[in-house]
């Protein structure tokens, strides 16, 4: 069986079972080990799948398109405190997101000179490739498509050799443990980020506090700042500087 049919066939597998183990697709397909871990990596890169020790499973996850509509104005809000927090001649990391994707809009219309921003996000890419006053740099890897992000080794080496003053990271979750997201590879990259940075600020809503996704990038004592909105309890404020990191609601 060549390979793209076999791919297709095991995406549907995984589908209509949400999980699957190495050793069930090595017996349902009668190929080797390798062969199994190989077209794991190609389903995992395509966004939808993530694997873990021993198989796959399918990701539950909502279209970027309907997700940049989710708490617009409180993500323009965040958006434009960040674009406060900017000087001139600031080196800057932005994450792929629909929050730092607003910063990313709002940059383009600040004009704020010599700025170099570095980032995995194809849009936020997109979105500054023609301002002058800005330095625009972005990482090698691998496209995951389903958040138009760079993740994977060559992504990791990139982040590991700089330096920044500052870094606008994304969230898919946050509780007491720490902050998550969905996608192992995009973990990787955001530990990268906030280890590459003078100052780490943690941009997401008011509907990423209590939600638990699976794989946790950083405790809380990581992130220099959480800008959130108005929406957070005092409760979760109050965790927060237990754990010795500022929150600003906008």
């Amino acid at each position: 069986m060549f390979t793209e049919k076999r791919l297709i066939k095991e995406a549907d597998l995984i589908k209509q079972r949400g999980s699957v183990s190495v050793q069930e697709l090595m017996e349902y397909f009668q190929v080797s080990d390798m062969t199994i871990r190989r077209d794991l990596q190609k389903l995992e890169a395509s966004g939808k799948f993530q694997r873990f020790h021993g198989g796959i499973r399918i990701l539950d996850e909502t279209p970027l398109e309907q997700r940049d509509g989710v708490q617009l104005d409180e993500k323009k809000r965040i958006a434009q405190y960040c674009l406060n927090l900017l000087r001139p001649k600031d080196t800057i990391i932005l994450d792929s997101g629909t929050t730092t994707y607003q910063i990313a809009i709002a940059l383009a219309e600040a004009q704020i000179p010599n700025i170099t921003v570095i980032t995995n996000s194809l849009r936020a890419a997109y979105c500054l490739r023609e301002q002058e006053n800005i330095t625009l740099v972005m990482c090698g890897g691998e496209l995951r498509h389903s958040s138009q992000s760079f993740v994977g080794s060559v992504s990791r080496d990139f982040f590991d050799n700089i330096f920044v003053n500052k870094a606008f990271i994304a969230t898919g979750g946050i509780t007491e443990k720490g902050f998550s997201t969905t996608s192992f590879a995009e973990a990787e990259i955001k530990q990268m980020m906030g280890k590459a940075s003078a100052e780490t600020y943690i941009v997401a809503d008011s509907t990423k506090f209590g939600n638990r996704s699976l794989n946790f990038f950083a405790p809380l004592s990581h992130a220099n700042q959480i800008v959130t909105d108005t929406g957070v309890s005092d409760e979760w404020c109050d965790m927060m500087k237990q754990h010795g990191t500022d929150i600003v609601k906008v």
